[in-house]
């Protein structure tokens, strides 16, 4: 595989964030044109929005960067070839350079896993995973793709990130696929900017982030018990139409600005008004919107 041929998506891609941020802007300005605010609250904007930008540039790094180590991974697939000891030395590889990878496989062009590694993986060899829609993509398609969150068969969440890999000769011999755990990736790079406890999500901080997939799916938040749920058909969010409302809005604009009423936790009832700014990361068409809040005096 030629790593050249992906080079221009990976641009787009980060292209793609720039835009994003721009569009933010765009509408922090025109929100200001019709409401003009205090200095306490230009300046709460202004740390909402230095804080999603900078999450958003993590994000979309991390993902790039992991984007790269795959397409690597599979060109030196090229001549390893999917089987033996080169093989897995290439998975071993991608996931001793990559802590946030859980696991990554090696699939023939019947869409059967020929090599696993990582996280409670050796038992998927063998199988046949064919039917995934990323898997299919990539058999179908013969280009990279980036799949939407799911329930793998060892019991925990993740997305994956999968290439097709070919042959010296160009002949498409399978693919290569990585697990990212969006939770664990988000921890990681959102912890540090919200100075909340990763174990206890306790929050020294005004400010809340919570992360969701164009189908509805939030993928992550700092309220824990609410990572899983789906925005549009879970009971727990049906009583607040201001939150759905918004909610279709993030899902259609890329980037942009509202506020909805909700509860403080799933725990804490108490229902509160929350500022909001949002943008994207994503790779490969999949885009994660990105949401920062913070709940209104």
């Amino acid at each position: 595989m030629n790593k050249r041929k992906y080079q221009g998506k990976r641009v787009l891609s980060f292209t793609s964030a720039v835009i994003a941020a721009t569009l933010l802007f765009c509408s922090i300005s025109a929100f200001g044109q019709d409401m003009p605010i205090g200095k306490s609250d230009a300046e709460s904007t202004a740390d909402m929005i230095f804080m999603l930008l900078q999450i958003q540039a993590d994000v979309q790094g991390n993902l790039t960067d992991l984007d790269m180590d795959v397409a690597e991974a599979a060109q030196n697939l090229s001549t390893a070839g999917l089987e033996g000891t080169a093989a897995r030395e290439v998975l071993h590889k991608l996931l001793e350079t990559n802590s946030n990878l859980a696991q990554a496989a090696i699939f023939s062009k019947e869409g059967k896993i020929i090599i696993a590694e990582g996280k409670e993986s050796k038992s998927a060899e063998g199988a046949d995973i064919s039917s995934q829609e990323h898997i299919a993509h990539v058999l179908k398609t013969k280009t990279p793709t980036f799949s939407k969150q799911f329930l793998l068969v060892e019991g925990y969440n993740g997305t994956s990130l999968d290439y097709p890999v070919f042959s010296p000769q160009g002949e498409f011999i399978g693919g290569i696929s990585a697990i990212i755990e969006p939770d664990k990736l988000m921890n990681t790079l959102v912890a540090p900017q919200l100075h909340f406890n990763t174990s206890t999500r306790s929050n020294i901080t005004d400010y809340s982030f919570w992360s969701m997939h164009r189908d509805g799916l939030i993928a992550y938040d700092r309220d824990e018990s609410q990572i899983g749920k789906y925005l549009f058909e879970d009971p727990l969010y049906k009583p607040y139409p201001s939150l759905l409302e918004l909610g279709k809005r993030i899902i259609s604009e890329r980037a942009g600005h509202g506020d909805y009423s909700f509860q403080v936790t799933e725990e804490n009832e108490r229902v509160v008004t929350k500022d909001t700014y949002w943008t994207t990361a994503g790779l490969h068409g999949n885009e994660w919107r990105l949401v920062v809040t913070k709940i209104m005096q």
